[in-house]
């Protein structure tokens, strides 16, 4: 949370001020929210898209696996006087929430998710009938190339779906902005998934899918990885991230 006030000193200000951090199509793809309840499974310490929502007229609840993101997404939200619920939840489980219970489902990520076929019966679970799943991740395809010295090379064959990848974590690109990294080096291990697992988990859970969405990342920035894209790039004509609308 000190990185994103660092990279945003007007954090607060924004969201009181009625700002919506999100790219333009993911609430298109809803359309109106106001009064709908929805539920953010995956919303980390600073919770900026359940934020996000509740400014777009959502009755939001958030969720993340972290008791202690929980604790300062929660902080956050009294010190801005928003009116929001917030429950530590596994996202794949969410044992906590009631079957039937919300109109939308925003889920983000599934590089988290070890089991994406029980993660999608899940979101169907707790979703009303003809509620709405809005899944939003980064496309595959990125986790597949990276970029070096003006050329493009594979390192994740994208045909082994369910692949671990193993890679140290010293921070995020957002960190290494403000401080140069952390402090810390831990073992991070992240799902692969391929866009067909995602799309055939939604499908064998009960969902409809009536609508796909492929877009450049317009934050100039791999979320995961965190390799910097700099302007002018190679990656700049591949698409960047992947999002699902699927209907109960």
């Amino acid at each position: 949370m000190k990185f994103h006030l660092m990279e945003r000193p007007d954090f607060f200000e924004f969201y009181i001020n009625g700002g919506v951090d999100l790219d333009d199509y993911l609430p298109a793809m809803l359309g109106n929210v106001k009064g709908l309840k929805l539920l953010d499974t995956c919303c980390a310490c600073d919770a900026k898209q359940a934020f996000s929502w509740h400014n777009l007229g959502a009755a939001v609840t958030a969720c993340d696996i972290s008791d202690e993101a929980i604790k300062i997404a929660s902080q956050n939200a009294i010190k801005m006087k928003f009116d929001m619920d917030f429950v530590v939840a596994d996202m794949q489980t969410l044992e906590p929430i009631r079957d039937n219970s919300f109109d939308v489902i925003f889920a983000t990520y599934p590089v988290w998710v070890q089991n994406i076929k029980e993660a999608c019966k899940t979101w169907h679970r707790v979703l009303k009938p003809e509620g709405k799943l809005l899944w939003h991740t980064s496309h595959p395809i990125v986790d597949c190339i990276e970029e070096f010295q003006n050329e493009l090379r594979i390192v994740q064959n994208y045909n082994a779906p369910q692949t671990l990848m193993y890679e140290k974590f010293d921070g995020t690109p957002m960190a290494e902005r403000q401080a140069g990294g952390w402090s810390i080096d831990l073992p991070v291990a992240e799902h692969f998934w391929r866009i067909s697992d995602m799309l055939n988990a939604v499908c064998a859970a009960g969902f409809t899918v009536s609508q796909v969405h492929e877009a450049y990342e317009e934050r100039n920035t791999h979320k995961h990885t965190g390799r910097e894209i700099v302007d002018e790039s190679e990656m700049w004509k591949l698409p960047g991230e992947f999002t699902i609308l699927a209907v109960k």
